[in-house]
């Protein structure tokens, strides 16, 4: 059996996810600035911290997830459909005894973390136990989510998962607006409302896929040989998840000891600008990533790093095109967004998104490692790597550093793992000079012309703020544009989207005219 990259449906699947992420980080970025307002930093550093904190559990969801998601894959690419209701009720099984376990986990070890360890203004420890505890009901919905997600992936409906991410943000933004009415306190009102937004979402995700989807059949038993399958699987995912989950959330922690809610209160506000960058870039590897896991499925290797290559190069080009011209001018785009900004914002949001752009790139190695399974060598490294990070950045802190050279490390790291990766992708036949080849030249030479171009931008003529904004950032994007299209893309590539341009804008024409 051969499987067929279909490059139309991709970029139809692409395009659909841009749309989607587009509303959302309108959404999501205007959300966070009436949150930021109405909570306050104090406040807004406390959820933050606790969020991360049930987030740190991710530790033993993390690994089920990326299973059941790969094995999905997988078993859509070889088309058993048989064994794909096995998969589906076997995992649903799973995620809930998985989810019980880790809310009991949560509530014990939470209370005892907020009561014992975490940095608290006055008065607030009441607000911080009602927000964990909503939070981890939050926690629990979204794990017994993914078997439906991961089947609307697989499937690759990506319509239906942009329709509902989009019903999720606008809820978001309802949320936002209603604590700022509410006579009881505004931190508890919005945890808890976050968690009702979770149950709506998880109720429209199991009737798409209970009316869409054969292979969405719940029967409450445990096929042990798919359980045992997995769990090999799951087992060193687990240590990797862990490590990554140890470090971000440790991190925190450390950066909470040494500096308050004030500081982490920057740190969030950095994750969510990089959460919305990013995910233009996941857009694309999302709608790339069942296509990887099913040239594996029917063995068609050299196929599979050719759609690799690609994938990584263009989640790459992406980010510079988002992130440059947001570099460039992050000042202005955290005044204009949130008015009051925390010391030390601007600079985490630079070093956030340089690390960004390095994992960019390395995201779709990750999804084809997956796709062999060979996982142990990679999961055992990564581990290795994450772990150390958290006594480097007590030991800065404790010197007395700023908490931006947190940050240096955070970037230093993810260029090893990008490394680890490329090294670990001999599982399917890669080799470093193959990726540096087809990969890293090209990324290289659009990261100098980047950077050359974003330097020579000067606008400073034009006394309305906005205005040189936006004509800088047009710029920018249009000839960084060009020159990723004539120096990033392979001939192949460029003539394909060439000829792809002019048969819209023929279709375009003959409308018109009719």
């Amino acid at each position: 059996m051969t499987f067929s990259v279909d490059n139309k449906k991709i970029a139809k699947n692409t395009v659909v996810l841009y749309m989607r992420q587009i509303l959302i980080m309108m959404i999501s970025l205007y959300t966070s600035r009436v949150i930021l307002n109405t909570l306050g930093a104090d406040d807004y550093g406390i959820y933050s911290v606790v969020g991360g904190f049930v987030t740190m559990f991710n530790v033993i969801s993390g690994a089920f997830t990326v299973a059941i998601s790969r094995f999905m894959q997988y078993v859509i690419g070889e088309g058993n459909d048989k064994k794909l209701k096995e998969l589906f009720s076997t995992a649903i099984v799973v995620q809930c005894c998985v989810g019980l376990f880790i809310l009991l986990l949560l509530i014990i070890g939470g209370i005892w973390y907020v009561t014992n360890i975490m940095v608290l203004p006055d008065g607030r420890m009441v607000a911080a136990l009602w927000v964990l505890f909503f939070s981890a009901i939050t926690f629990f919905i979204g794990l017994i989510s993914v078997p439906y997600n991961s089947l609307i992936v697989a499937h690759e409906h990506m319509k239906a998962y942009a329709y509902i991410a989009i019903l999720e943000a606008v809820m978001r933004l309802g949320v936002a607006f209603s604590i700022k009415i509410t006579p009881i306190d505004s931190l508890i009102t919005y945890s808890f409302l976050m968690m009702l937004t979770s149950v709506t979402v998880r109720f429209c995700y199991s009737v798409y896929c209970n009316k869409n989807f054969t292979g969405c059949h719940f029967s409450l038993r445990i096929h042990k040989s798919l359980l045992k399958e997995m769990m090999s699987f799951v087992g060193w995912a687990f240590l990797g998840n862990g490590a990554i989950t140890l470090r971000n959330q440790g991190t925190s922690m450390i950066m909470n000891l040494f500096g308050g809610t004030i500081v982490n209160a920057a740190r969030g506000i950095a994750q969510q600008v990089n959460n919305a960058v990013a995910s233009f870039a996941n857009n694309f590897i999302q709608a790339t990533q069942p296509e990887i896991t099913k040239l594996k499925a029917t063995n068609q290797l050299a196929e599979m790093r050719k759609l690799v290559y690609r994938s990584c190069r263009i989640s790459y080009f992406l980010m510079v095109l988002i992130c440059v011209p947001l570099i460039k001018n992050i000042d202005y785009v955290l005044q204009i967004w949130l008015g009051e900004v925390p010391d030390n914002t601007d600079v985490f949001v630079v070093m956030t998104l340089v690390e960004t752009m390095v994992s960019a790139m390395g995201n779709p190695l990750i999804y084809g490692v997956l796709a062999v399974g060979e996982i142990k060598v990679y999961e055992i490294l990564l581990s290795i790597i994450c772990t150390l990070e958290l006594p480097v950045n007590y030991l800065i802190l404790n010197a007395g550093f700023s908490p931006v050279y947190i940050y240096f490390v955070i970037v230093f790291d993810s260029f090893i793992i990008l490394l680890l990766l490329i090294w670990q992708s001999k599982t399917y036949k890669m080799t470093f000079s193959e990726f540096f080849m087809n990969v890293g030249i090209r990324s290289i030479a659009i990261t100098a012309i980047s950077a050359a171009i974003a330097l020579s931008m000067n606008f400073d003529v034009i006394d309305i703020s906005f205005l040189r904004f936006l004509l800088e950032s047009v710029v920018i994007v249009m000839l960084n544009g060009l020159a990723i299209m004539f120096i990033g893309f392979t001939k192949d590539e460029r003539l394909k989207v060439i000829a792809e341009v002019r048969k819209k804008m023929g279709f375009y024409l003959n409308a018109t005219s009719a």
